[in-house]
């Protein structure tokens, strides 16, 4: 007993201890305080992505709002009834879910990749990413690629067939793999995006399109206009270590793009990858404050967003 009557002071100043620490970024009144976006009627409050380890039994039972998965389960593509599952919340009303595409890099675990490709690859197939092995750098530009995505079986097609409510676009930075193309680069990946979203909306007007990252993009009108809504890794932490806080610079190069994304209406979801408690709090206050919808999650993306 004398343990658990000291025990518990020492709980209390710890969390009141956190709040301080909270409080003195001028955030105290945000902790219980959650940022929100409306898409396709959904009010998203809580979300976040997982492409690994899926259990749809679990995702099903949890409240969030907004759930992007690989299209692929234990070696299995969702499908109607398998999406229908994981839309319903345990008390009522609709979970949006999503399915992964990476539009910039083509993956040697899909079922689009041939055997022979790492020693004799197409035109369209480039250099492979060293921090994420088995992920290869496109020239998305090219027909051959945009057929992998678009074409009667493609990955896309796939996506639009299965009845996702939308795709979450990775990648869309990949423009940065080909510096030596200046602009166009750019435009290119521009012109894909917006084929992408042309199609799906022919299809299915409400289907939804989120861009991550790619900032600069967000200062052209048709790309701005072909999205609904852009996600954004690592805007407080991480571009100079793990759990290493981003310098002021950082932060506002993204945010001059962010932010006039968010003034022609475009909801800005806020992923964070970082574990530490007093971190986290911080960083909720802050992607508060500015109006982003945050999810904290770990690298891999290998478990269900808490």
């Amino acid at each position: 007993m004398a343990t658990l009557m000291t025990r518990r002071p020492l709980i209390l100043s710890g969390l009141l201890g956190v709040a301080g620490i909270v409080g003195g970024l001028g955030a105290a009144p945000l902790l219980g305080r959650r940022t929100s976006a409306n898409l396709a009627g959904v009010t998203v409050e809580r979300w976040g992505c997982q492409y690994q380890r899926i259990e749809p039994g679990s995702i099903a039972a949890s409240d969030l709002d907004l759930i992007v998965v690989d299209p692929i389960v234990e070696g299995e593509r969702l499908d109607a009834q398998g999406i229908s599952a994981l839309r319903a919340k345990p008390g009522g009303g609709k979970r949006l879910v999503l399915a992964y595409l990476s539009v910039g890099e083509a993956e040697s675990y899909r079922a689009y990749w041939k055997a022979g490709w790492r020693e004799a690859p197409p035109s369209w197939l480039g250099p492979e990413n060293p921090r994420w092995p088995g992920s290869f750098a496109v020239r998305y530009w090219q027909t051959e690629w945009r057929n992998v995505l678009l074409g009667e079986e493609g990955t896309f097609e796939a996506i639009l067939s299965a009845g996702f409510d939308g795709v979450f676009l990775d990648r869309v930075d990949a423009y940065g793999d080909w510096r030596g193309r200046g602009v166009q680069a750019q435009r290119d990946m521009i012109d894909l995006v917006t084929t992408l979203s042309s199609t799906a909306k022919a299809r299915h007007p409400g289907f939804l399109m989120i861009a991550q990252n790619a900032e600069p993009l967000l200062t052209n009108e048709a790309y701005c206009g072909a999205i609904d809504a852009v996600s954004k890794e690592s805007l407080l932490y991480n571009l100079h270590g793990e759990g290493v806080a981003n310098s002021d610079a950082d932060i506002q190069w993204s945010l001059t793009y962010l932010e006039k994304a968010q003034a022609r209406g475009l909801p800005i979801l806020a992923i964070e990858y970082i574990d530490d408690t007093v971190s986290r709090l911080k960083a909720r206050a802050r992607l508060t404050r500015l109006g982003f919808v945050p999810f904290f999650g770990n690298r891999l993306l290998d478990r269900l967003p808490a």
